[in-house]
């Protein structure tokens, strides 16, 4: 609106002088990387060249920032984000002034948590990893009236590793803000000032700005998650059993992944062009389920049972007496599945229970 806002940030560092384009070279060498390598113990730290989020930071008088922990991937290089690395430019500042860099232990739980607070001094520079509980903001600026023409300065950047321990890894998630609640020493019958009301309309504003950030980001999810399961419906729609003999199958495979791997249900249909005798199965339980999986089969309207040794291959062969050109439905039921992501050490959330390793009908 042409006025001067409460916060100014400048992601494009090499645009602004001569001595920030020599900053920028700096920050990407091996010796200053590897320097702050050797002080966090954090080994093949990358340079982000887009600053996302980082840059040149101001906030006027007023400004604060809630407590939040910081999105932990990069947005184009899905590199893992490791540091917070701030070097404070305010020649002049003093206690009182709030501003201070505040390092939470649990913002959530407003009783017991505890902060460590770091004044803006010129020069100093502060260093602490982006994890999931590296909780911190700013007090709220509170100048005088003779230092209103000040403002909080610092430099900003992030810095990524392409890999992270696994138990130290999370899914992708956008910067996380624990709003403010009501001040701790304000009581039953005080009475409202202006700058009290100052105050709450700073907190009430951050929230609903807060509030609607998630909204348009819940809307944006919502597409991209809809988007995805019509694909995957549709790829699943087309996925088959692979299938060795003489027979076709009208319908996709329920519960099989192209992987090989299967869920709880599984259900296929085929129509045999040639008479047959039987179907043979190799099946494989993971060692993850530590006991027998235990299986439920229904095969051309007959039921069996059936056993699997946790990391064994078991072969199976099922009686099916079928002429040619009639519609077969074989389903399966496992007592037990297995996730992936359980133990940490992987991505995958899908819930398991065994694999197909081959089918063949005999004829």
């Amino acid at each position: 609106m042409g006025e001067v806002g409460g916060k100014a940030v400048r992601m494009d560092v090499r645009d602004i002088s001569d001595a920030y384009r020599e900053l920028d070279r700096y920050l990407q060498t091996p010796e200053f990387l590897g320097f702050v390598s050797q002080v966090t113990g954090i080994p093949d730290l990358l340079y982000d060249p887009d600053y996302v989020g980082g840059g040149t930071h101001e906030n006027r008088d007023g400004q604060g920032l809630d407590a939040h922990v910081d999105f932990n991937y990069h947005p184009r290089t899905r590199w893992h984000r490791r540091l917070n690395l701030i070097v404070y430019l305010n020649p002049r500042w003093e206690s009182g002034w709030g501003g201070e860099l505040e390092l939470h232990s649990d913002p959530w739980r407003e009783a017991a948590n505890e902060a460590v607070h770091v004044p803006p001094l010129f020069n100093r520079c502060a260093i602490f990893e982006t994890t999931e509980n590296s909780w911190h903001g700013f007090s709220a600026i509170t100048l005088p009236d003779d230092a209103r023409h000040l403002s909080r300065k610092s430099f900003a950047i992030y810095l990524y590793t392409r890999e992270r321990p696994p138990e130290q890894s999370a899914p992708p998630h956008a910067t996380i803000y624990v709003p403010q609640g009501m001040p701790p020493d304000w009581r039953e019958g005080r009475t409202l000032d202006a700058a009290d009301l100052r105050v709450l309309n700073q907190r009430f504003s951050r929230l609903r700005t807060q509030l609607r950030y998630l909204y348009d980001r819940e809307k944006h999810h919502g597409a991209q998650m809809a988007t995805l399961e019509r694909a995957l419906d549709e790829a699943r729609a087309a996925l088959r059993l692979d299938l060795q003999g003489y027979a076709t199958q009208p319908g996709g495979a329920s519960g099989l992944w192209p992987d090989g791997w299967v869920g709880e249900e599984f259900s296929a249909r085929f129509v045999p062009t040639r008479a047959t005798k039987s179907l043979r199965l190799e099946l494989w339980s993971p060692p993850q389920l530590g006991t027998e999986q235990q299986l439920q089969i229904a095969l051309g309207g007959k039921g069996y049972a059936q056993s699997l040794r946790p990391g064994m291959r078991t072969p199976v062969e099922l009686p099916l007496r079928a002429r040619a050109g009639e519609e077969i439905e074989l389903t399966i039921r496992a007592a037990r599945c297995w996730s992936p992501a359980a133990g940490g050490a992987d991505g995958d959330q899908r819930s398991l229970a065994y694999k197909i390793l081959t089918a063949a009908l005999e004829h």
